[in-house]
């Protein structure tokens, strides 16, 4: 238990607020908070006391009457000296207890010796409060934020040992807090036991409270929160993930037919196709990605890992991937171009031919503005029986456990979605990321997409999800997350981190958000556990129970039976539609469209016929496809291009072809200064799928193709997929 005391003054005005400020969860870190009165003779209350917290505001008045003058004035902390609040505070500092002042009692301190300085008035002649931006500079942390600070008595003066107050060379104190203009808000001892400062962080700021208790109290289950906390939101408010600016807009959509099984929202879209002489349905799973920022700085793996990553988005499903399409856009350098489509095309190529899944189709386009940015843009098809698909949910909150399965976890790929949602400064700058970018391992995905396929026949599974983009984290939040919206049940889920298969010692924040490649999340009922785990013994994988669904709501992590992060699950609800982009703002036009590279020796690196399907393949012109469904008669026609009409027009050319569906992969630049033209093209694809009857069921959105002040021309990759009658 670690335990918190709030001293209570005469008069004091900020006691409430900071007793609630400093109250915390006990869930998360076992944190009691608590009054003590100023004039508590028992000191005895001191001996589990972890943190002594003087609050700020107007306690005992401090306003001196002067005799002589028959005036008052104003000395803060002076009152507090005639208080038998002084013994509480020295008996904490003889016994080494962590104190911390915040603005009258930080004066407090400084009355009593105990750090320098003192309060100087502002002569403001009013008392208000301002949000000042405050820079928190303590050994190893750096953060920036907001506080507020009173603008009536909160002047802080430090002695004449600063250096007009700037200045950190000290031999007994240093700040810890300063203002934007470099001026001190707050220092402390160097023991780090007594800290002060003026700011009023009760006031408005609580994700300041991560950083004050870490610097307060050397806890660990403190310090895990807060680097949680950081990891966590660099994840989930990137625009990879949330969809933060264009979520409100993709809500337009046309999105459900009576084909239409799974739409937008799943690892996959998935629409019916019919039934096989026997009565089987059968249905295809589509779905199209992108990797351009991973191919720009190591464009071998960034490419293979992308096509890595869709078919597994497709066998996570319960489908067996059946094509791969794949849409480049490079630039007309020769110096880097080169190197960069070379690489791309053999990573695409290797990974596809190992794990023997046909490429059947894509195209090739040059502009001068893909310079700043290529865009790898890869599609993947799959074909399951309708009673076979696996969704990625977990449905109870009773007797269900999440395995884990795949490759070994490792450090590669950390921080990999959050730099897919920025910008670059320069082409130096990007290929310094290259430990951003997984590394691939087809061979193993092979062994692991079969086995997902047979557990998928068996029906062992009560949800599965692959681990790509925020690793095991994002994973398992949407699992819950599925499993909540669908049951309306309190679903929550226990993390055990040490119960993960690594490579070599991670940190338990790495092992959470690292973006390893060739793994995914099974949730199953206790009874499975043992038949799925024999499926992946056969097949060689190494697997492993990391955590527990349950019904508590929350978001739990523990390592070695520690809990190091805990959150409610609904704090997760909120981290979409966080844009604050004017619509107005537009700044690329669409004007001169990129021409078609016609290149025959393009193609011959792709295994086009692997699997007995491809009646039409990547080495006959055309912007369409065509697969053998043998299941159940029929053919898959599959058209792409820039926009809906380029797709409509070329499935129009096939005679009793009925269009299904189209996914979208929309690649755009910096969002302040093309929402425009994101708004437009979504606007004209809500329309025409909605006048045509041809729903979306499925998408990816790649903003930020910058580098420096350049940005890729806007480019939406349209694919349309029809069924013959």
């Amino acid at each position: 238990m670690t335990n918190v005391g709030i001293v209570r003054y005469p008069g004091s005005n900020c006691d409430i607020e900071t007793l609630r400020y400093f109250s915390y969860s006990n869930d998360v870190c076992n944190i009691n908070s608590f009054y003590i009165w100023h004039s508590e003779d028992n000191l005895d209350i001191l001996n589990n006391i972890n943190l002594l917290v003087l609050p700020g505001g107007f306690a005992f008045g401090d306003r001196i009457y002067d005799k002589a003058t028959d005036t008052y004035n104003i000395s803060p902390g002076t009152m507090a000296l005639r208080s038998p609040v002084t013994k509480i505070i020295s008996e904490a500092v003889e016994r080494s207890i962590p104190i911390l002042g915040i603005c009258n009692g930080f004066q407090i301190l400084t009355k009593m010796g105990l750090l320098p300085g003192n309060l100087d008035l502002n002569d403001c002649g009013t008392f208000h409060c301002d949000k000042v931006k405050c820079n928190l500079d303590f050994e190893n942390i750096q953060y920036n934020t907001t506080l507020c600070i009173a603008n009536s008595y909160g002047k802080y003066v430090p002695d004449s040992m600063y250096d007009n107050g700037r200045t950190s060379d000290h031999p007994k104190y240093h700040p810890f807090l300063k203002y934007e203009n470099g001026n001190i808000a707050g220092i402390c001892d160097i023991n780090n036991k007594i800290f002060g400062m003026m700011p009023h962080p009760e006031r408005n700021n609580y994700d300041f409270k991560h950083m004050l208790f870490q610097i307060l109290l050397n806890n660990h289950s403190l310090n895990s929160q807060m680097k949680f906390d950081k990891a966590i939101k660099d994840l989930m408010y990137s625009e990879h993930i949330s969809y933060k600016t264009t979520r409100k807009y993709l809500k337009k959509l046309h999105t459900k037919e009576d084909w239409v099984v799974q739409g937008p929202g799943e690892n996959a879209g998935i629409v019916d196709i019919g039934k096989s002489h026997d009565g089987t349905e059968y249905c295809i799973a589509i779905r199209i990605e992108s990797h351009n920022h991973p191919t720009f700085i190591d464009p071998f793996e960034g490419a293979a890992t992308g096509v890595g990553g869709i078919l597994r988005d497709i066998f996570t499903m319960g489908a067996r991937p059946i094509g791969i399409m794949d849409f480049l856009r490079f630039g007309t350098d020769d110096n880097s171009q080169k190197h960069l489509i070379n690489n791309a095309i053999k990573g695409i190529s290797y990974y596809g031919n190992c794990i023997g899944v046909p490429n059947i189709g894509g195209d090739l386009k040059i502009h001068d503005s893909y310079n700043c940015n290529p865009l790898v843009n890869v599609c993947a098809l799959g074909i399951v029986k309708k009673d076979n698909i696996i969704y990625g949910n977990a449905l109870s909150n009773d007797n269900s456990f999440l395995i884990y399965v795949g490759s070994k976890t490792g450090n590669e790929g950390i921080n990999g979605a959050a730099m897919a949602s920025n910008t670059f400064l320069d082409s130096e700058s990007a290929q310094k990321l290259k430990d951003n970018v997984q590394k691939s391992d087809p061979y193993l995905e092979k062994l692991l997409l079969e086995a997902c396929c047979e557990i998928s026949d068996k029906n062992l599974l009560e949800g599965m999800q692959d681990m790509g983009a925020g690793g095991l984290l994002c994973a398992s939040l949407e699992v819950v997350k599925r499993g909540r919206e669908k049951t309306g049940l309190n679903i929550g889920c226990n993390i055990s981190l040490d119960k993960v298969p690594t490579k070599y010692d991670m940190e338990p924040c790495n092992i959470l958000i690292s973006e390893s490649q060739e793994r995914m999340l099974i949730v199953c009922k206790e009874e499975n556990i043992h038949p799925i785990m024999e499926i992946f013994d056969k097949w060689d994988l190494e697997s492993s129970i990391v955590g527990s669904v349950t019904n508590c709501g929350k978001y739990n992590v523990y390592n070695k039976n520690t809990l190091l992060y805990s959150e409610t699950m609904t704090s997760f609800n909120d981290f979409h539609d966080y844009s604050n982009f004017p619509d107005e703002q537009n700044r690329f036009k669409h004007t001169n469209i990129p021409s078609k590279i016609r290149c025959p020796d393009l193609w011959k690196v792709y295994d086009s016929t692997v699997g007995n399907r491809t009646i039409k393949g990547p080495d006959k012109p055309g912007s369409f496809s065509i697969l053998d469904i043998y299941e159940i008669n029929k053919q898959l026609v599959i058209t792409w291009g820039e926009s809906f009409n380029e797709c409509f027009d070329m499935m129009n050319n096939f005679e009793g072809v009925k269009p299904l569906c189209v996914v979208n992969c929309l690649n755009f630049g910096d969002p302040k200064y093309s929402l425009c033209d994101i708004k437009e093209a979504i606007d004209d694809l809500a329309e025409k799928s909605l006048t045509h009857n041809i729903p979306v069921v499925g998408g990816n959105v790649s903003l930020y193709n910058t580098t420096g002040i350049n940005s890729i021309y806007p480019t939406p990759i349209i694919v349309m997929m029809g069924i013959s009658s």
